[in-house]
């Protein structure tokens, strides 16, 4: 009847009226508000971090290894030297391509290098770096989140919500940039992985962002690359998209190519590293969560009860969103029942990462199983962004309510069960949860369609939690201190008295283990941890390694972070063989700074002087110069004669021989990584080391000429050849997707056009659900042909 009566008050069309137009969908800026949002908000949000707690950003490796080596990597790259694969120069810490979490082949790296080695001020540069990487993961989620349907404003609840949860922010982002780097690439794999897998983008594009995924270095982001394809490959089988499986295999296969170049020196030089031993499957239980603290993901406050690297840890590591669990009595659940086939990668990801973080603490390369926590809460971020999508419920409203109240008081009674004296701290995160919640849930129950400012509320929240939880815990006082000099100018003026090459025994971590901060800052104007030499502009053996070289390692016990003990100083002086000099002439040592009390009881040559001595610290300098001050060669047998030698490169080696006698050994100021190789008089030569590490070359008897000493990372050639043909296959894919699409479009337009001759618009839908079927949008297989969200 209703249907009858608006039909009579219709008039009758106008046959000569100009037709209507067509619905126009919102504007180019409309369309990029909510990212814009995103982008915005997620700096604001890490802005504020900063700026309450300064050092937020600059704790553990980020202070001691990655923002001085970034500043080195900027140098290098300055001067010339790209890409910066190995720093003989640097020592222990200067193998770089076989380090792989640099990612010394990734060009957008470069721009951070730059910018960090043109700033005078490390903390600010790190803190600028990081703030972006945290909106590029922002971003991306939100694209991921569209990709699977989910509304712009839902979409940007999450994408905000997920950069500031526990373990992103205080250990990747506060410590941790390469884990960072690598996980903001994720959800921009999988997003542009599956709408390859839908046909709506060019498999070129796949191509590459899954490259600068793979050449970050990082094996975390490599797993969830190797990860994201395989569930989607899945997913295609489950859909049927025969053709989409196609292209992702390919181009998957494309982006394997570039493995060898990337893990190939890591591989080859894992033999010397000091991680190298243990079982490849072990449980220390360190970084690794119980099931039962992965109920603290909406508990602001929750810490848990894991082992962290100085001790126990003290920030909620496993926190996600305070809105999950107060909202889930609010969820239509039943949206999901009709695409369960096209969220079938979102499932197997979520569910696959949940239990690897609760898996043993080593399996092969990945050791903490904490830091694939991230990755699970991405595949949950998504599927409550569509489910909010949805919309909240508005039935059974009272019972709902007390769900709502019963999970935010487990929430409290669950954090205050695993720190009973914490009161006031689990109090001020059940406070947020339920105050958040209730505003949330009133403004929803008053006005449910305006979502916006539903989404604009959430948000709110999850800002007031970020400062709520900095004023709570502050830096990551799980991850080390170090509390370095930021002012670049400042810090090369104090240290310009380190000439030549330097080397530091300082053992510093009783100060760091006991929190003694200002002790340790003031041991900052005599001596530096990790690489920040570097910064301070003295070429110095001490510097960050995450693999380290064993034997060199060993002999000057000597830690990852260039700290040293009292055996490393005296091992210093004593000759590695006899008949030759001592450590301290093979490696060309310049200056010595040491502690007094490591000092004690060494006897050190007459030929160093003691240039200052005081309670604090002992400078020692060479009182000659070092023999070859041109070349890394540093000793030749008596037998051997030696005419000149000269460092021609960063990677090269030129030694001109008058004659090798009865033959004899050379030795070289560097470390014998793999990939050294050397000739004599066109001939090949073996290249060898002694029982520190520093490279040595035995010269056949009665022969003359050069020598020609070079470094070529291991693997580079295999990896380079590999890389070209996976970029050409990608080229390939790329061009045949191109041309196959815009015949198909061409054949689609004809026959629409024939179809008008023919005078009607009898089989209009048919054209429309084949255009969909070829996008791969048919509505049958459980997408519900929604429009591309490409923003």
């Amino acid at each position: 009847m209703l249907e009858r009566d608006v039909a009579a008050d219709v008039p009758p069309a106008d046959p000569d009226a100009p037709a209507a137009e067509p619905p126009t969908g919102p504007s180019r800026g409309a369309r990029l508000l909510w990212p814009q949002l995103v982008v915005g908000v997620t700096l604001g949000y890490a802005t504020v971090v900063h700026l309450l707690t300064p050092g937020f950003f600059q704790r553990g490796d980020t202070a001691a290894q990655f923002a001085p080596t970034w500043w080195h990597l900027g140098e290098l790259v300055r001067d010339g030297a790209w890409p910066p694969a190995m720093d003989p120069d640097s020592w222990q810490g200067g193998n770089y391509a076989a380090e792989a979490l640099y990612g010394v082949y990734n060009p957008l790296n470069v721009l951070v290098w730059l910018a960090v080695s043109l700033s005078g001020d490390l903390v600010l540069a790190t803190f600028v770096v990081k703030a972006v990487v945290l909106a590029v993961l922002a971003l991306g989620t939100y694209l991921l989140a569209r990709e699977y349907g989910a509304a712009p404003w839902a979409a940007a609840v999450v994408a905000i919500a997920l950069p500031f949860s526990g373990f992103t922010l205080y250990w990747d982002a506060g410590s941790w940039p390469s884990g960072l780097m690598a996980f903001a690439y994720t959800p921009w794999v999988w997003w542009v992985f599956r709408r390859v897998l839908r046909g709506a983008s060019n498999p070129l594009w796949a191509f590459v962002i899954g490259v600068l995924a793979v050449t970050q270095g990082n094996p975390y982001g490599t797993l969830a690359l190797v990860a994201v394809g395989f569930a989607l490959v899945v997913e295609g089988v489950v859909l049927r998209r025969w053709g989409g499986v196609l292209r992702l295999v390919v181009v998957g296969a494309c982006v394997a190519a570039f493995l060898p170049l990337v893990y190939l020196p890591l591989l080859e030089s894992s033999d010397l590293a000091v991680r190298s031993g243990g079982a490849l499957f072990e449980n220390s239980g360190k970084l690794r969560p119980q099931i039962g603290d992965l109920f603290g993901l909406s508990s602001p406050t929750y810490v848990p009860g894991i082992r962290a690297i100085t001790g126990p840890m003290k920030v909620p590591a496993t926190y996600f969103t305070w809105l999950l669990l107060p909202i889930l009595p609010w969820l239509r659940w039943g949206v999901l029942r009709g695409r369960g086939r096209e969220l079938t990668a979102l499932g197997l990801l979520t569910v696959g990462y949940l239990l690897l973080a609760v898996g043993p603490s080593k399996l092969w390369l990945f050791r903490w199983p904490l830091r694939v926590l991230e990755y699970a809460w991405l595949g949950l971020a998504v599927l409550l962004a569509v489910l909010l999508t949805a919309g909240l419920a508005r039935t059974h409203v009272r019972w709902r309510l007390v769900g709502t109240a019963a999970l935010v008081a487990f929430t409290g009674l669950h954090a205050w069960s695993q720190h009973p004296s914490a009161l006031r701290q689990v109090a001020v995160g059940v406070a947020i949860t339920g105050a958040g919640a209730a505003v949330v849930l009133l403004w929803h129950l008053v006005r449910p369609s305006a979502t916006a400012v539903l989404a604009l509320l959430c948000i709110a929240v999850t800002g007031v939690t970020v400062v709520a939880q900095n004023r709570t815990f502050g830096e990551n006082a799980s991850s080390r201190g170090w509390y370095l000099p930021r002012d670049v100018d400042a810090l090369q003026e104090r240290f310009a008295d380190r000439q030549g090459l330097t080397m530091q025994f300082a053992d510093l971590k009783p100060l760091q283990n006991r929190g003694r901060i200002g002790e340790l800052k003031a041991a900052w104007r005599h001596y530096l941890p990790g690489s920040m030499y570097h910064v301070a502009g003295v070429e110095a053996v001490n510097n960050y390694t995450g693999m380290g070289y064993r034997p060199f390692g060993r002999r000057f016990c000597m830690e990852y972070d260039g700290l040293t003990q009292k055996c490393g100083y005296r091992n210093l002086w004593d000759p590695v063989t006899t008949g030759q000099p001592p450590l301290v002439d093979l490696m060309k040592v310049e200056t010595v700074v040491v502690q007094p009390k490591l000092a004690k009881g060494v006897v050190r040559p007459d030929d160093w002087l003691q240039a200052t001595k005081n309670d604090d610290v002992i400078v020692l300098e060479r009182a000659g110069e070092v023999p070859w001050p041109q070349a890394r060669l540093s000793w030749a047998d008596e037998e051997v004669s030696v005419t000149e030698a000269a460092t021609t490169d960063r990677w090269s080696e030129r030694v001109e021989v008058a004659d090798t006698g009865a033959g004899g050994e050379l030795v070289f100021a560097t470390l014998a990584w793999p990939g050294w190789e050397a000739t004599f008089d066109g001939r090949p030569v073996e290249v060898d080391a002694n029982r520190v590490g520093l490279l040595t070359v035995d010269l056949p008897p009665g022969a003359s000429g050069e020598l020609a000493l070079d470094f070529t990372p291991p693997g580079r050639r295999i990896g380079l050849l590999a890389g070209l043909a996976g970029t050409v296959g990608a080229l390939v894919l790329g061009a045949v997707v191109l041309v196959m699409g815009r015949r198909r479009r061409a054949g689609v337009v004809d026959d629409r056009d024939h179809r008008d001759d023919r005078g009607g618009d009898q089989g209009g839908e048919a054209w429309l659900d084949r255009g969909r079927d070829e996008a791969g949008d048919d509505p049958a297989d459980g997408s519900g042909g929604r429009p591309d969200p490409t923003v």
